[in-house]
């Protein structure tokens, strides 16, 4: 299943070639616009401009390698109903699930990596702040995205259709993970919400420790542990409501 993964994202090339000029501008307008925005500040919420911008550019880059295939291609096979072929085979549909997706983001990241030099030359960084607690907290980060596609994936074994579900999550997710403005610059209870959601771990928390602005590693680590462990087990518990609701579909 990760070597299938990884195969559908390297024959698709066309369509990550298009995100990647996406991301490219994307993180060039957002240089534009906050470099305008800061003008002649120094800093802002504590942040500075050029730890800003390298903020922003991890935190797209970030978004963009942690983008999910896991629920368009369960809604499909549930869709078809050629699902029952992966509740036949012997490994369990989640490991089967969460194996893919990791497969479909090595090959995103092969074909990511001749694009960072030119992400990082129109948008900006810095050295990091602590490394070690970067790496760890994107690790964690990406657990908990992988887990939350396969929680909207679920769902189509009740309703049979995701799309609707997918592109809600989409903007939502994005915009609690801080890609646009930094949790730091939300407001009262807007900021309240963001820092209970777990959203921030895919963006905000492990760009924010890249670059400096969080430091207090050991509670934000074991908040991701929580969050990691609990999707688990709310995994496990719906799913074992959901294969019982399986509908074969396709003829």
């Amino acid at each position: 299943m990760t070597r299938i993964g990884l195969r559908l994202a390297l024959a698709y090339r066309s369509n990550i070639v298009f995100m990647m000029v996406t991301l490219v501008a994307q993180v060039f307008l957002l240089r534009m616009i906050w470099t305008a925005v800061y003008g002649a500040r120094s800093e802002a919420a504590g942040i500075t401009l050029p730890q800003l911008l390298a903020y922003l550019t991890l935190a797209n880059l970030q978004v963009f390698a942690m983008n999910t295939q896991v629920s368009r291609i369960i809604s499909h096979r549930i869709r078809t109903g050629t699902v029952f072929f992966d509740l036949a085979r012997p490994v369990g549909f989640m490991r089967q699930m969460t194996s893919f997706q990791v497969g479909n983001t090595l090959g995103g990241l092969l074909l990511l990596l001749p694009v960072v030099p030119v992400v990082l030359l129109v948008g900006s960084i810095t050295a990091p702040a602590h490394f070690p607690g970067y790496v760890v907290t994107l690790v964690m980060g990406y657990a908990i995205t992988v887990e939350l596609a396969l929680l909207i994936s679920l769902i189509g074994f009740w309703t049979l259709e995701t799309v609707w579900v997918a592109v809600l999550f989409r903007l939502v997710s994005q915009f609690f993970a801080g890609t646009m403005v930094p949790l730091a610059f939300f407001p009262g209870f807007l900021g309240a919400l963001a820092d209970a959601l777990p959203f921030k771990y895919m963006g905000y928390v492990p760009a924010g420790v890249y670059i400096g602005h969080i430091t207090d590693l050991v509670p934000t680590i074991l908040a991701e542990l929580a969050w990691v462990a609990g999707l688990a087990l709310l995994l496990q518990l719906i799913w074992s409501r959901a294969h019982r609701r399986v509908v074969i579909q396709g003829g």
